[in-house]
């Protein structure tokens, strides 16, 4: 028996576990920390509308399911070599990009340009595992790029991990086609413990009001729920479900602020990796 491999095993596991109870301990030091007041949350909407911050809906009270998941960065270069007979790739630090090889082929009329996109990524031969991503409305540019996240049980990861960004442009005759698109993918996802409740949205608004990240005049583009991720070990990375914010405060300030959908927390820490 290899006992220093065994030895090396228990002690990337023990940093594991470790970093993991950290995060939660920290994560629920702050919730309590920062946890609203009954009056604030039952009158979010009017604080909001005095302080003319401007948000995309009526705020939503559901509450949804979510895990802490582990996962693996896929390198994608088995995979595309064995699926990719329409494209010209490349791999590099775990990206992949690549080209059509007929892109007159990938020409797009403006009545179904999505049609088109959607078509093209399902195909396995164009892109590996394209049907495990979801479109992200929030970040696409119809004529210029389409973004998609690959997803978990109908939740997205924001994370550049596992993200599929498509780039439009115009050929010899003006007309939109697909030029490339860059890849991302995550393989052997796994729940770290049993499925939880995570806040709603209006409870995450009311985590950022209450920790003054929202300031009289912002405005609220969009507020979505997916995966990001908080720490590596030793290629393992894990997430846990959060509430992505977009917050302008002009023109040409867009800030994305997180808060963890399990504590509601505000997340405003960088990703820690551990090496051994």
């Amino acid at each position: 028996m290899d006992f220093k491999r065994v030895e090396g095993i228990f002690l990337v596991v023990f940093l594991f576990l470790n970093m993991f109870l950290f995060y939660v301990y920290q994560e629920g030091k702050t919730s309590q920390d920062t946890i609203s007041t009954g009056t604030i949350s039952d009158n979010i909407e009017e604080r909001l509308t005095a302080d003319e911050i401007k948000i995309p809906h009526k705020l939503s009270d559901k509450n949804r399911q979510g895990y802490y998941l582990s996962a693996e960065e896929s390198e994608l270069v088995v995979e595309a070599k064995a699926e990719l007979k329409s494209t010209e790739w490349q791999v590099n630090d775990s990206q992949l990009t690549a080209r059509p090889i007929r892109k007159n082929e990938m020409e797009i009329a403006d009545s179904d340009e999505s049609k088109k996109v959607e078509a093209f990524i399902s195909q396995k031969q164009n892109v590996v595992n394209g049907k495990d991503y979801v479109l992200n409305r929030s970040e696409t540019k119809p004529g210029k790029n389409y973004v998609y996240n690959q997803a978990w049980e109908k939740i997205p990861f924001y994370d550049e991990t596992s993200r599929l960004s498509l780039m439009i442009s115009k050929n010899d005759l003006n007309r939109p086609i697909i030029e490339s698109y860059e890849q991302t993918y995550l393989n052997n996802i796994e729940p770290l413990r049993e499925q939880q409740a995570v806040i709603s949205e209006r409870e995450a608004i009311i985590s950022l009001y209450t920790n003054n990240r929202l300031q009289p005049s912002n405005k609220i583009k969009w507020i979505n729920l997916a995966y990001t991720r908080i720490f590596t070990v030793r290629g393992k990375n894990v997430y846990i479900p959060a509430w992505f914010v977009a917050v302008e405060s002009n023109k040409n300030s867009v800030q994305i602020e997180r808060v963890n959908a399990f504590s509601s927390a505000v997340i405003s820490s960088n990703i820690s990796e551990v090496k051994n």
